[in-house]
Protein backbone atom coordinates (compact mmCIF):
# COMPACT_ATOMS: atom_id res chain seq x y z
CA UNK A 1 0.00 0.00 0.00
CA UNK A 2 2.74 2.35 0.82
CA UNK A 3 5.09 1.63 -1.66
CA UNK A 4 1.99 2.25 -4.33
CA UNK A 5 -0.13 4.53 -2.94
CA UNK A 6 1.58 7.45 -0.94
CA UNK A 7 2.85 10.47 -2.58
CA UNK A 8 6.65 10.88 -3.39
CA UNK A 9 7.01 14.23 -1.59
CA UNK A 10 6.48 13.39 2.14
CA UNK A 11 9.28 15.20 3.88
CA UNK A 12 7.51 14.06 7.41
CA UNK A 13 5.36 11.14 9.23
CA UNK A 14 3.81 11.96 12.32
CA UNK A 15 2.58 9.19 14.24
CA UNK A 16 -0.33 9.37 17.23
CA UNK A 17 0.15 13.71 16.49
CA UNK A 18 -1.41 15.04 19.22
CA UNK A 19 -3.64 18.22 19.23
CA UNK A 20 -3.60 20.94 21.91
CA UNK A 21 -7.13 22.04 23.22
CA UNK A 22 -8.01 24.63 20.70
CA UNK A 23 -10.70 27.32 21.60
CA UNK A 24 -14.45 26.50 19.67
CA UNK A 25 -15.54 29.86 18.61
CA UNK A 26 -16.89 32.10 21.25
CA UNK A 27 -18.43 29.45 23.39
CA UNK A 28 -15.61 28.38 25.95
CA UNK A 29 -15.64 24.74 24.75
CA UNK A 30 -12.33 23.09 23.62
CA UNK A 31 -11.31 20.26 20.84
CA UNK A 32 -8.15 18.72 21.05
CA UNK A 33 -7.18 14.93 19.54
CA UNK A 34 -5.02 12.73 17.86
CA UNK A 35 -4.75 11.70 14.40
CA UNK A 36 -3.58 8.67 13.67
CA UNK A 37 -1.12 9.35 11.00
CA UNK A 38 0.00 13.11 9.34
CA UNK A 39 1.98 13.15 6.42
CA UNK A 40 3.74 16.59 6.08
CA UNK A 41 4.27 17.28 2.80
CA UNK A 42 6.96 19.16 0.18
CA UNK A 43 4.39 22.09 -0.28
CA UNK A 44 3.78 22.84 3.01
CA UNK A 45 0.18 20.89 3.03
CA UNK A 46 -0.54 18.03 4.70
CA UNK A 47 -2.06 14.38 5.02
CA UNK A 48 -4.41 13.03 7.34
CA UNK A 49 -4.79 9.38 7.51
CA UNK A 50 -7.40 7.31 10.06
CA UNK A 51 -6.54 3.67 10.49
CA UNK A 52 -9.52 1.38 10.53
CA UNK A 53 -10.23 -2.18 11.79
CA UNK A 54 -13.70 -2.30 10.44
CA UNK A 55 -16.24 -0.61 8.14
CA UNK A 56 -17.58 2.51 10.42
CA UNK A 57 -17.72 4.92 9.85
CA UNK A 58 -18.22 4.74 5.95
CA UNK A 59 -16.19 7.03 3.55
CA UNK A 60 -20.09 8.40 3.04
CA UNK A 61 -20.51 9.08 6.52
CA UNK A 62 -17.32 11.06 6.63
CA UNK A 63 -17.93 13.07 3.69
CA UNK A 64 -21.34 14.07 4.39
CA UNK A 65 -19.85 15.09 8.06
CA UNK A 66 -22.12 12.77 9.82
CA UNK A 67 -18.96 11.11 11.28
CA UNK A 68 -16.58 14.34 11.04
CA UNK A 69 -13.67 12.74 12.84
CA UNK A 70 -11.29 13.52 9.70
CA UNK A 71 -12.43 16.63 9.27
CA UNK A 72 -12.29 18.26 12.21
CA UNK A 73 -8.77 17.07 12.69
CA UNK A 74 -8.08 18.64 9.02
CA UNK A 75 -9.61 21.91 11.28
CA UNK A 76 -7.36 21.27 14.03
CA UNK A 77 -4.53 20.69 11.90
CA UNK A 78 -5.10 24.41 10.04
CA UNK A 79 -5.48 25.81 13.30
CA UNK A 80 -1.53 24.79 14.22
CA UNK A 81 -3.07 22.79 16.90
CA UNK A 82 -1.09 19.81 16.30
CA UNK A 83 2.14 21.32 17.66
CA UNK A 84 5.11 19.12 15.60
CA UNK A 85 2.95 19.42 12.26
CA UNK A 86 2.55 23.44 12.71
CA UNK A 87 -0.34 24.70 11.05
CA UNK A 88 -0.89 23.52 7.62
CA UNK A 89 -3.33 23.39 5.20
CA UNK A 90 -4.79 19.73 4.92
CA UNK A 91 -4.21 18.23 1.63
CA UNK A 92 -6.31 14.86 2.18
CA UNK A 93 -8.36 13.06 4.65
CA UNK A 94 -8.38 9.64 4.51
CA UNK A 95 -8.97 5.94 6.19
CA UNK A 96 -6.42 3.21 6.06
CA UNK A 97 -8.43 0.43 6.11
CA UNK A 98 -6.81 -3.07 7.61
CA UNK A 99 -8.65 -5.96 6.39
CA UNK A 100 -8.90 -9.08 8.31
CA UNK A 101 -6.52 -10.98 5.08
CA UNK A 102 -4.06 -9.04 5.38
CA UNK A 103 -5.36 -6.56 2.72
CA UNK A 104 -4.80 -2.52 3.04
CA UNK A 105 -6.15 0.07 1.44
CA UNK A 106 -6.71 3.81 1.23
CA UNK A 107 -9.83 5.50 1.00
CA UNK A 108 -10.32 8.90 0.53
CA UNK A 109 -13.16 10.61 1.90
CA UNK A 110 -13.25 13.84 -0.02
CA UNK A 111 -14.95 12.20 -2.84
CA UNK A 112 -18.59 10.32 -2.59
CA UNK A 113 -21.01 9.65 -5.01
CA UNK A 114 -19.39 11.75 -8.06
CA UNK A 115 -19.24 14.83 -5.62
CA UNK A 116 -15.77 16.12 -4.93
CA UNK A 117 -14.60 18.31 -2.02
CA UNK A 118 -11.20 19.89 -0.95
CA UNK A 119 -9.73 18.85 2.30
CA UNK A 120 -9.96 22.40 3.73
CA UNK A 121 -13.15 22.88 2.29
CA UNK A 122 -14.76 20.27 4.68
CA UNK A 123 -12.27 20.84 7.68
CA UNK A 124 -13.86 24.78 7.47
CA UNK A 125 -17.33 22.88 7.22
CA UNK A 126 -17.10 21.08 10.34
CA UNK A 127 -15.81 23.46 12.02
CA UNK A 128 -18.32 25.86 11.43
CA UNK A 129 -20.55 23.59 12.49
CA UNK A 130 -19.00 22.21 15.28
CA UNK A 131 -18.90 25.79 16.37
CA UNK A 132 -23.20 26.18 15.73
CA UNK A 133 -23.53 23.26 17.66
CA UNK A 134 -21.33 23.93 20.81
CA UNK A 135 -23.36 27.35 20.61
CA UNK A 136 -26.63 25.56 20.64
CA UNK A 137 -26.20 23.32 23.55
CA UNK A 138 -24.62 26.54 25.53
CA UNK A 139 -28.00 28.02 25.62
CA UNK A 140 -29.92 27.83 28.48
CA UNK A 141 -33.23 27.65 26.54
CA UNK A 142 -32.43 24.56 24.20
CA UNK A 143 -32.25 21.12 25.29
CA UNK A 144 -30.67 18.76 25.02
CA UNK A 145 -31.60 15.01 22.99
CA UNK A 146 -30.62 11.61 23.08
CA UNK A 147 -30.96 11.42 19.09
CA UNK A 148 -30.03 14.57 17.15
CA UNK A 149 -29.05 11.97 14.35
CA UNK A 150 -30.23 8.95 14.49
CA UNK A 151 -28.16 6.26 12.46
CA UNK A 152 -31.38 3.96 11.43
CA UNK A 153 -34.93 5.09 11.69
CA UNK A 154 -36.93 2.78 14.56
CA UNK A 155 -33.33 1.66 16.64
CA UNK A 156 -33.87 2.43 20.26
CA UNK A 157 -30.51 1.28 21.33
CA UNK A 158 -28.39 4.62 21.60
CA UNK A 159 -26.37 5.32 24.65
CA UNK A 160 -28.99 7.91 26.00
CA UNK A 161 -32.02 6.41 24.31
CA UNK A 162 -33.40 4.50 28.36
CA UNK A 163 -32.86 8.16 29.70
CA UNK A 164 -34.93 9.88 27.19
CA UNK A 165 -37.35 6.84 26.90
CA UNK A 166 -37.36 6.81 23.53
CA UNK A 167 -38.51 2.95 23.25
CA UNK A 168 -41.63 3.81 25.55
CA UNK A 169 -42.30 7.18 23.23
CA UNK A 170 -42.14 5.28 20.33
CA UNK A 171 -44.70 2.39 21.61
CA UNK A 172 -47.06 5.52 21.50
CA UNK A 173 -47.05 6.65 17.99
CA UNK A 174 -46.19 9.72 18.68
CA UNK A 175 -47.19 12.49 19.91
CA UNK A 176 -47.95 13.13 23.77
CA UNK A 177 -45.95 11.09 25.87
CA UNK A 178 -47.89 8.37 27.44
CA UNK A 179 -49.45 9.37 30.89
Amino acid sequence: WERNGRPADIETRLSEAVATATKIGRTGATLHGRADRIDLLADGSADILDYKTGSYPSKGQAHTLLSPQLALEGALLARGAFEEAGKRKPNELAYVRLKANGGVFEETVLEFKKKQVKAAALSTDAWQRLELLVAYYGSESNGYISRALPFREGDTDGDYDHLARVLEWSASGGGEPPE
